[in-house]
């Protein structure tokens, strides 16, 4: 019973935010009247370049499945760009409901989301993490629980302009299994933006699966050369 209260006024919190930071029913990708209380119009949509199909990356010999929602261009590299640099939360709804039907279509099974984590140095100058907002999106969708179970203990050079093996190196010792987590035999979801060379995702799909994940599935908004 206290559980069904706490979602309702989850609900009715969220009703009140939707009223208060309305878009006034405009494309915020290209400004355009919604008419349908959308965030993004139909145009706009029509020209995204969804992906249709998974793809496996290898590292130490063990394979791990990816899926990403579309290729990292037009209207879902502008979402993604709006929610990581100009905190417009409304691009990452549109970009969680389309991880959403991914997760829906696929059949893809998790007991827990997890994300891929900064820096504190980098969190606090960002002020958020959009892995994890995208995480808490999906979670309130489809009732499986987050974890923050990782962290990043090692600054690392921007990944943008590395060639593959330079991010590779640039990643590697960067992140940490938090213990207080048990994740033994258990099969997680490592939510991202984007993933270019998987050196990132997959770095910490190895760490969870030194602690006893079982299988572990990496999704992202976006695919950018893998």
């Amino acid at each position: 019973m206290g559980n069904g209260i706490i979602k309702n006024l989850i609900f009715l919190k969220d009703c009140v935010l939707e009223t208060i930071y309305s878009n006034d029913e405009k494309c915020i990708c290209c400004g355009e009247e919604t008419y349908d209380g959308r965030y993004i119009c139909s145009k706009c949509e029509a020209l995204i370049k969804f992906c249709s199909y998974g793809f496996d990356i290898q590292k130490e010999e063990i394979n791990f499945k990816c899926y990403s929602v579309s290729y990292y261009s037009g209207a879902i590299m502008n979402l993604i760009l709006q929610l990581k640099y100009k905190s417009n939360f409304q691009a990452g709804q549109i970009l969680s409901q389309y991880m959403v039907s991914l997760i829906k279509n696929k059949k893809i099974k998790c007991d827990y989301i997890t994300y891929v984590p900064m820096t504190k140095e980098r969190l606090k100058n960002r002020g958020y993490n959009q892995g994890a907002y995208l995480s808490k999106m999906i979670s309130k969708s489809l009732d499986i629980p987050v974890i923050n179970c990782l962290s990043k203990v090692k600054n690392t050079k921007d990944q943008i302009g590395l060639g593959k093996e330079e991010r590779w190196r640039n990643i590697e010792g960067s992140f940490q299994f938090l213990k207080k987590y048990c994740i033994e035999s258990k099969n997680i979801l490592i939510v991202d933006d984007v993933i270019t060379t998987g050196a990132t995702a997959i770095s910490c799909a190895l760490e969870l699966k030194k602690h006893g994940a079982e299988e572990i599935t990496v999704l992202t908004a976006a695919k950018s050369r893998v």
